[in-house]
């Protein structure tokens, strides 16, 4: 490792850092941040999506990694979910989330009634007048805190932008990168630390220099190789990533409880088909096949259960 380097205490590391959230802290300015790039997480999110048209693939895209920067930035030792409740309009979207653990294992879905093509629609096209996104966070053992983000900017993160400096009282810079043909996502955001003077000026010169960030630098670089380009002047303690998955609650074996708890008529109906059922996971779209000897299997179960309860109460 070359002195430069070291003193700007960022190690270049042969390893993409894909899948990544990286922390960083700037050690002569009032400034934090969080880079992010992913690739297989976001993938498997848009194989769950793929009917949505590319504008709807993008913004969720977008979600995605606002989602994970704002869990990094929350430090939430539970659940964060960030959620788009959109308003109204005729190319507005019903809804859109990503739910995030304390692991940052994330899933998140979309629903969008509109058929026809629509791959020009534009952000506010898409979250409708009115829209809103609500931040949730859930500390284990803490208090629920939930943030409310108008949806009324030009695009996603100029709207947690003003929501975090008009409510937090934390200036913040947030850039948002997508690629949803190579199924990328990315970004970097920037936040003042409060205590620490100066920070706003900070902020400004940083944010200047985050500015000429490319989508190309963030995606075919590593993360610290990335923040080594911006920051080549600025002296910064650079933390170890942290692994970004997409994992949804959802299994085979949720399906089969779900279906078991429908009634004995519609079990009996389904148990009849050859083909079995498919069912869908609300959450993250993922479809489940369930054949006819599970269902049947389920009905048979049902029915002993109940037989049981007869005689005992018979006895």
């Amino acid at each position: 490792m070359d002195d430069n380097k070291q003193i700007m205490g960022v190690v270049v590391e042969e390893n993409l850092q894909e899948n990544s959230v990286v922390r960083f802290l700037f050690e002569e300015h009032g400034v934090r941040g969080e880079i992010v790039h992913m690739h297989d997480p976001v993938k498997k999110l848009l194989e769950n999506i793929n009917h949505y048209p590319d504008c709807v693939k993008a913004l969720m895209l977008e979600l995605s990694s606002a989602a994970v920067l704002l869990a990094a930035t929350l430090k939430a030792n539970g659940t964060v979910t960030v959620q788009i409740q959109c308003g109204k309009g005729p190319k507005a979207m019903n809804f859109a989330f990503i739910n995030i653990d304390k692991n940052l294992n994330f899933y998140g879905n979309v629903s969008w009634d509109q058929q026809a093509q629509c791959d020009d629609a534009s952000f506010k096209d898409l979250v409708g007048e009115g829209g809103i996104l609500v931040i949730s966070a859930f500390p284990e053992g803490g208090t629920r805190y939930q943030g409310i983000v108008n949806l009324d900017k030009a695009n996603l993160s100029e709207a947690i932008e003003s929501y975090f400096k008009d409510s937090e009282q934390l200036d913040t810079t947030l850039k948002l990168y997508h690629d949803v043909g190579a199924c990328k996502s990315g970004g970097i955001l920037l936040q003042i630390i409060p205590e620490i003077e100066n920070n706003h000026e900070s902020l400004e010169h940083l944010s200047t220099l985050c500015a000429t960030l490319t989508s190309d630098e963030l995606f075919d670089l590593s993360l610290n190789e990335s923040l080594r380009r911006l920051y080549w002047n600025d002296k910064m303690r650079v933390f170890e990533p942290n692994t970004v998955a997409f994992k949804c609650i959802c299994s085979q074996e949720r399906i089969l409880n779900a279906i078991s708890g429908l009634p004995h008529d519609d079990l009996v109906e389904i148990a009849n088909d050859p083909k079995g059922v498919n069912m869908t996971c609300n959450s993250c779209g993922k479809i489940y096949h369930v054949t006819q000897e599970e269902v049947q299997e389920l009905l048979n179960k049902s029915e002993k259960e109940k037989a049981l309860e007869r005689a005992e109460a018979r006895d």
